[in-house]
């Protein structure tokens, strides 16, 4: 099985410096980077109230009832109960709530399912050994981290490719669930990186820059 070992780079807080450090004797600030977590919920527990209600009163016909059920209250417009006006409109809502929470909780599930996928990988730092590489949850890597993939495993975060057991230093990878292309796509192994491969143990050299949004 073919295998390559990649480092971790990630996208910085926006408050971040755009200084030149080195990152993989500690001086990184990786808590200026963000999470690798995995979110794609609407909502949480306290702002699923407030935001649903005003999503739905961003709909014509929601807010056409409420007015409808509102004029009721008037005695001088008054044509049936007013507690009787109120019923399809909060019928309507809650069932719409409803939904919402379910499609919420579904999407809940699924990233929980990929924050938690396994990885095979070690910490950043001057020397990696083999010892060091352990499985983690994809929902805890780092900028830094080394990780090693073999052959048809999900690459779980941008990577730079630093090794690969192919003689020419390639590999190729499919970005279908990106952009929907099957064909493989060939990556190189950084050229010139000051890298040494010695069985278990890497050692790396590099001073690189943060991270932006302009070098992708």
């Amino acid at each position: 099985r073919s295998q390559c070992f990649l480092l971790l780079f990630g996208k910085q807080n926006p408050d971040q410096n755009d200084g030149r450090t080195d990152g993989t004797t500690g001086r990184l600030p990786l808590e200026s980077y963000k999470s690798n977590t995995i979110r794609t919920t609407k909502y949480s527990f306290l702002s699923f109230l407030p935001k649903n209600l005003f999503e739905q009163l961003h709909r014509f016909a929601n807010v056409y009832f409420i007015f409808l059920a509102a004029l009721n209250f008037v005695p001088a417009v008054e044509a049936f109960q007013p507690e009787v006006s109120l019923i399809p409109i909060v019928l309507v809502l809650s069932v719409t709530a409803i939904k919402d929470v379910f499609e919420d909780f579904r999407r809940f599930h699924s990233d929980r399912l990929v924050n938690r996928q396994l990885f095979y990988g070690g910490r950043g730092g001057i020397f990696i050994l083999q010892k060091d590489y352990v499985d983690r949850c994809w929902k805890d890597v780092r900028v830094g981290d080394f990780v090693r993939l073999s052959c048809n495993e999900i690459i779980p975060a941008d990577m730079l490719l630093l090794y690969s057991s192919d003689p020419r230093g390639v590999c190729y990878i499919e970005t279908a669930n990106l952009d929907g292309e099957t064909n493989l796509k060939q990556r190189q192994m950084v050229s010139d990186l000051p890298m040494q491969v010695r069985g278990c143990l890497i050692q790396l050299f590099e001073e690189v820059l943060h991270p932006s949004e302009a070098a992708w």
